[in-house]
């Protein structure tokens, strides 16, 4: 196998795709020598995130010269409320600056170009763009969160009295708390501290509905309804314990009953033995391969988003192959997206794609929001396998579990196991503010990491650090040169009697090549979308096996597969009693109400054992 392999299997996907048309608002860009994503971020006036965001796993890589990146060409204004006139103080920097307003230095760049061609000098006058903020949404996850000490950030037009009311205080119990506070102004936090109430354990498995009530009489049919208690409604609802039912709350409420964290196996019982129809949407640009001067397999090796692509075809491919040995017969429509929304409308009006009971695919945004329009109609579910849509959609499965789900089962895991003796600390980007912001509002000790330069030095570590004390270090970065500074200064501490536990909601900053003696050493704790379930044997003769998109591939179309086979609609297994689970990956959908999107809930959260091993946390029972 390997690129001989690949190269037949394109010269067998030529023969049966439509091709696609050139990108309207996308671009495809191959890095040249020297150059970093950074510098790419520039050439482009994009963000750093912006090019990650379109290009996932991209960190993987030691370099980047050679690979072709998507780079996104959509407007960036629609993300900003307005400009503020910064004037640049002495030794200031612009990592500096960017951290003080929470945007990237490459936007403080684009709207400030002629820092293209000299360095920031102090009496500069930037523009700074401000971004806009969920800030209501981020409050909101606060006041539902089950912590009694957090942080309020105070939004235009609100008092004293209104918070105070929101948080079950009076206002002289707010003032107590916030003895600095005379006048409060938006933008500021407020110290809260709420007094539990005693409720009873919730049953051992709930199915959850989400509904809304505007009223204490629309609560009272509810109950009657559902059948619970003002008690369990309060058990399940934090928010309403302090507040009440105020005006439009949506409350969740005990359905059927439904097992949290049970593992399915969907192989030993069909309902639907018939055959299953898949549509498999993705990016392998083959007209780019039948223009190019290139040889086929200069061109693959070149061109990093087919080599995904193929990857996930043929670990596609594999799952048909192992449902057949099942007896379940599967059509694999496959089709080549490419990355152009031009494209996929003329592969839409090519091809009729109405008996799909399952579309996985595709992965670019515009493509998918083209697909969900047409495929709407037919209500076929769009299963997406390798990145998240950036759009609401009733039939969208999001099959990656979201970041926020991620930073939520860190800070309940910390919530769960912090005692005195643990000593707080947290580094994180600009970029990644919203995660500092939960942290410093459920923990408000927390203790910060400054950095005065562009990059990480030891003693800016070793500043927030305490011997005598269990130091857990959140790192919460998308740069590969703070991830890797920050464990190889962690370790060295470790060295000098420092206790030391790294925590990370992801670590895909960290490359391939650091040391796991050091990730062991300081029993890191992160979450996954992927774990080596069954301690996958890989051959080294088979090279593209080593790929986890041929393990995503795999995954993600089995269980789309066995779905359908087991009941025969893929919307009704979002009721199934557990988790499916293969060879990497986990899956459990629910229903987002608020976001009107499918969401993948089975999430990893593993941690680094002394002897190298990983082992996957499970977390207790929310209180």
């Amino acid at each position: 196998m390997g690129i001989i392999m690949r190269i037949l299997i394109i010269s067998l996907i030529f023969a049966v795709f439509s091709f696609t048309a050139s990108a309207q608002k996308f671009s495809t860009y191959t890095v040249e020598d020297q150059q970093d994503l950074k510098t790419v971020a520039q050439k482009f006036d994009v963000s750093v995130t912006d090019i990650l965001n379109f290009n996932p796993d991209i960190s993987r890589y030691k370099k980047l010269e050679g690979e072709t990146l998507v780079i996104p060409l959509s407007d960036a204004e629609d993300n900003i409320s307005r400009f503020e006139s910064y004037e640049v103080e002495p030794k200031e920097t612009l990592y500096s600056i960017s951290k003080t307003y929470q945007v990237e230095v490459e936007t403080i760049i684009r709207y400030n170009p002629f820092l293209k061609t000299r360095e920031l000098n102090s009496a500069d006058v930037l523009e700074i763009p401000i971004l806009k903020r969920p800030t209501d949404i981020s409050n909101q996850s606060v006041k539902n969160s089950t912590f009694s000490n957090l942080k309020h950030l105070v939004q235009p037009k609100e008092t004293k009295y209104g918070i105070a009311k929101d948080y079950g205080l009076t206002v002289e119990e707010l003032e107590a708390l916030n003895p600095n506070a005379d006048v409060i102004h938006p933008g500021d936090y407020l110290i809260i501290e709420r007094k539990k109430k005693q409720t009873p354990e919730l049953p051992e498995s709930k199915e959850y509905k989400y509904v809304k009530v505007d009223s204490e009489s629309d609560l009272d049919a509810l109950q009657k309804s559902f059948k619970v208690t003002n008690e369990l409604v309060e058990k399940l609802n934090p928010a309403y314990q302090y507040t009440g039912v105020g005006n439009g709350i949506v409350l969740k409420l005990p359905a059927d009953a439904k097992g949290k964290d049970k593992r399915l196996d969907l192989s030993s019982n069909f309902s639907d033995p018939s055959q299953k129809q898949i549509g498999l949407f993705l990016p392998f640009n083959l007209e780019k391969f039948k223009a190019s001067k290139k040889t086929m397999k200069e061109e693959l090796m070149d061109n990093r988003i087919s080599r995904i692509a193929i990857d996930l075809y043929e670990g596609a491919l594999a799952a048909v192959d192992s449902a057949q040995k099942l007896g379940i017969n599967v059509n694999l429509r496959t089709f080549d997206t490419g990355m152009s929304a031009e494209g996929m409308e003329q592969l839409i009006n090519n091809n009729d794609l109405s008996q799909l009971q399952a579309a996985i695919g595709p992965v670019i945004q515009p493509n998918v929001r083209k697909l969900s329009q047409h495929l709407s109609k037919d209500s076929i579910p769009i299963i997406l396998p390798i990145t998240e849509a950036s759009m609401s959609g009733t039939q969208i499965f999001n099959s990656l579990p979201s970041r926020a789900l991620k930073e939520e089962m860190i800070t309940t895991y910390i919530h769960q196991n912090i005692t005195d003796d643990v000593n707080l600390s947290l580094l994180s980007d600009a970029q990644n503010s919203h995660f500092k912001q939960v942290i410093d509002r459920t923990f408000p000790g927390t203790k910060h990491v400054s950095m005065s330069e562009s990059y990480l030095q030891m003693n800016e570590v070793g500043a927030v650090l305490q011997k005598g004390k269990t130091n857990w270090f959140i790192l919460d970065t998308d740069k590969i040169g703070i991830a890797e500074s920050t464990v190889s200064f962690l370790e060295s501490y470790r060295k000098k009697d420092y206790d030391i536990k790294l925590i990370m909601p992801s670590k895909s900053a960290l490359r391939d090549d650091i040391s796991n003696t050091y990730l062991s050493n300081l029993k890191l704790l992160y979450t996954d979308s992927n774990y080596d379930v069954s301690e996958y044997k890989l051959k080294d003769e088979d090279d593209i096996l080593k790929s986890k998109y041929f393990l995503r591939g795999f995954d993600v179309t089995m269980d789309v597969i066995l779905r359908l086979a087991y009941v025969g609609d893929f919307y009704d297994t979002v009721k199934l009693d557990g988790f499916t689970e293969y060879y990497q990956n986990k899956f459990q959908y629910q229903y987002d109400v608020f976001e009107k999107i499918y969401r993948n809930t089975a999430v990893y959260l593993i941690e680094y054992q002394d002897d190298l091993k990983l082992n996957v946390i499970e977390l207790l029972p929310q209180d």
